[in-house]
C-alpha cells in the first residue's frame, strides 16, 4: 500500500527547505549583532504580516514569491491599520529576512541621493514654468 504525505496545495511550489516566519523569529531573536529596538521591530514586523495574511507564523513561508502576491491583496485600513504603519510591518519582515540572507538587501536611496541627482535640475524646471510661484500662492 503506497502512502502518501498531504501537502498544503497552497504551499506546493515552495521548496521544501524554505524557512517559516516562525523559524526566523527565532533566528533574529537570537541574534547578538543587532540592537534590541531593532529585534524587536523585525519581530513585531514577522508577526504583523503573519497576522494580516490569516496565518501562524510557523505556517508563512518566507519565500518571496509566495509572500508577494498575498501582501498585494491586504488593505490596511481593513485591519485597521494606516498605510505608513503597515508599510513599516512589510519593511521591517523583509528587513529579518534580509538580516537571515532569504532576501537581498536593497540599496539606499535616500532623499539625499534623490535630491543628488537633481539638484543642477530645480532652477531649469523653475525658469521653465510659465506661472510664478508667487502667483500659484495669491490662486490659493
Amino acid at each position: 500500500m503506497t502512502h502518501f504525505t498531504q501537502i498544503d496545495i497552497d504551499q506546493a511550489f515552495v521548496p521544501k527547505d524554505t524557512p517559516m516566519f516562525s523559524d526566523l523569529i527565532a533566528r533574529i531573536g537570537e541574534d547578538g549583532g543587532l540592537k534590541s529596538t531593532r529585534r524587536r521591530d523585525m519581530i513585531s514586523g514577522l508577526r504583523r504580516v503573519a497576522k494580516a495574511i490569516g496565518r501562524a507564523p510557523q505556517d508563512v513561508p518566507c519565500h518571496g514569491r509566495w509572500l508577494q502576491p498575498r501582501l498585494a491583496k491586504i488593505a490596511p485600513a481593513a485591519l485597521g491599520l494606516s498605510i505608513k504603519t503597515w508599510q513599516n510591518a512589510v519593511s521591517n519582515a523583509r528587513s529579518a529576512m534580509a538580516q537571515a540572507g532569504i532576501v537581498d538587501h536593497r540599496p539606499f536611496t535616500g532623499m539625499a541621493e534623490a535630491l543628488g541627482q537633481r539638484s543642477g535640475h530645480w532652477r531649469q524646471d523653475l525658469a521653465a514654468c510659465s506661472v510664478p510661484l508667487c502667483a500659484l500662492s495669491e490662486q490659493y
